[in-house]
């Protein structure tokens, strides 16, 4: 949305399955955050709490909200935790939800899940509601609640006519939360309808599928398509396939595979610094694309670059202590020491950024660490060069 509504704008705040939560807590800096605000006079704030999924639909048709706020718990698959009629929990899966969103596209304007794991709902709620924003792993209450706090004191600002205020509010929550907890600062995203909506029908060697792509990544295929001596030499079908069907080894594996085909590097089974260094591009950010699409953001090159970023890391330097630090971040070390890969959790239960591992085939970390740091400096470059993921 850009610029401010002069409108009344009513927040509808639901809670659910408060256990280990602090859920008023949450609520009373939402109310706070409005009250202090300049512009307070133009927010109401309607509470239900215990919701279940009856109650979330009937409160949204009564109240006809334009921002619906939903604290609880999430679980990995991407359902919301609710109440059955007994106060036990109920599992509410995001088609239900996108479901439920699309009656009430035309006020609804903003629908922020505050659980862990909601990325995946905000992705499906996204096709209807112009801003939807999720929590793409586990999130702690502190972080959760900072975030809160950031976004509803945006909310509230005054704004110049041009500026896009739920972006304004995200960017705000973000930055509470780095305040607190520099990582945690990595989780929330925020998915837009007018970037949702932007399908395009792919046509790559040996796969024709429909994808959500935003303008950056319509970017890549622009490139593909202007080179197509690039596009043929390798093959995404399986790459693709690992990914859907949620075989984070076998995509793992996939991915190398792709990389020392496309480096002539199959036969031999490793890469030379030289070749790291230079690889192309186009290739790296459309694998990239596909490991960011099937894992709902967690995984892919460019999260663990943000996160090396975060951390400290410098876009065409080497600091071993800040690699370090970021494969115990990924969860490649632990207790100063490197994992097997035997070790490593393949499954979205993982850190942020956990895979793709570029090293499963290598079982002396020490060999692995040189090519890791050649080909995640090719990792800046590429992403820096053309700003596709941030």
């Amino acid at each position: 949305m850009t610029g401010q509504s002069t409108q009344q704008q009513k927040i509808l705040i639901l809670t659910a399955i408060p256990h280990g939560l602090r859920l008023d807590r949450e609520i009373r800096e939402i109310e706070e955050a409005i009250r202090r605000s300049v512009r307070r006079d133009f927010f109401e704030i309607r509470v239900r709490t215990a919701v279940r999924s009856q109650d979330i639909r009937r409160a949204i048709a009564q109240e006809r909200p334009q921002i619906v706020h939903f604290c609880g718990h999430g679980t990995a698959d991407g359902s919301l935790v609710l109440e059955d009629d007994g106060g036990n929990n109920k599992n509410v899966l995001p088609e239900g939800l996108a479901a439920l969103f699309k009656l009430h596209a035309n006020y609804v304007n903003c629908v922020l899940l505050n659980a862990c794991h909601s990325a995946k709902p905000a992705l499906a709620i996204s096709q209807h509601i112009n801003y939807v924003i999720g929590m793409n792993q586990e999130i702690n209450e502190k972080a959760a609640i900072a975030f809160a706090q950031g976004f509803y004191d945006a909310l509230g600002y005054e704004a110049l006519d041009n500026q896009d205020v739920f972006q304004r509010a995200f960017d705000e929550g973000l930055v509470a939360i780095q305040l607190e907890d520099t990582l945690e600062g990595q989780i929330p995203v925020l998915q837009n309808k007018a970037i949702t909506e932007t399908n395009l029908q792919v046509s790559f060697p040996g796969v024709e599928f429909k994808q959500e792509l935003n303008n950056n990544f319509a970017e890549i295929l622009e490139s593909i398509s202007a080179n197509p001596n690039l596009g043929s030499k390798a093959d995404y079908t399986k790459l693709e396939n690992f990914l859907k069907a949620q075989q984070w080894k076998e995509a793992d594996c996939e991915t190398y595979r792709i990389i020392l085909q496309l480096v002539g590097r199959e036969e031999q089974g490793w890469i030379r610094k030289e070749e790291l260094l230079n690889f192309p591009c186009t290739h790296l950010k459309w694998i990239d694309y596909l490991w960011l699409k099937y894992s709902n953001s967690k995984f892919g090159f460019s999260v663990q670059q943000r996160i090396w970023r975060t951390i400290g890391g410098q876009t065409g330097k080497f600091d071993g202590v800040i690699h370090r630090k970021l494969a115990d971040y990924l969860g490649w070390r632990r207790n100063d020491d490197w994992l097997r890969y035997d070790d490593f959790t393949l499954s979205l239960e993982a850190k942020e950024g956990h895979l793709p591992s570029f090293g499963y085939s290598l079982q002396r970390w020490d060999e692995w660490e040189p090519s890791f740091r050649s080909f995640f400096l090719r990792v800046s470059a590429c992403v820096q060069e053309a700003k596709v993921v941030d």
